[in-house]
């Protein structure tokens, strides 16, 4: 499994308080709907203070969605930065075989000429 590393936790549990926070409110307006005699200040009171707290409640994942979104954007720059500089370092190592190679060819040769010159004074 993936390991999670987001500035930020679940929000899905925030979400949930939502949901049931404007259910309750639904609720209550249900009330004041089926019992218009009756005095509903309290019920409105509820709903008042419900929906302050749901627009609380979606604030607070706005301002994690943001840290999340940054978060995301910084990594996925990090791993744009990672791929130019494997990207790189393959080339450098392309180009330092090369040059091996090369060098391996010119030591082969120098001891071939080393051989005939060992050759020619003996």
């Amino acid at each position: 499994m993936a390991r999670d590393n987001a500035p930020i936790g679940h929000t899905c549990g925030s979400i949930d308080d939502i949901i049931d926070n404007l259910n309750n409110a639904i609720d209550e307006a249900k009330y004041i709907i089926n019992n218009p005699e009756e005095d509903s200040t309290e019920e409105a009171n509820i709903i008042i203070s419900t929906i302050n707290d749901v627009i609380n409640s979606m604030e607070s994942i706005r301002s994690d969605n943001t840290e999340l979104r940054q978060w995301g954007n910084d990594e996925y720059d990090r791993a744009e930065d990672a791929e130019r500089e494997l990207e790189y370092l393959k080339d450098s190592m392309e180009s330092l075989q090369d040059e091996n190679s090369e060098l391996r060819s010119t030591v082969e040769e120098l001891e071939g000429e080393l051989r005939n010159a060992a050759h020619i004074m003996a």
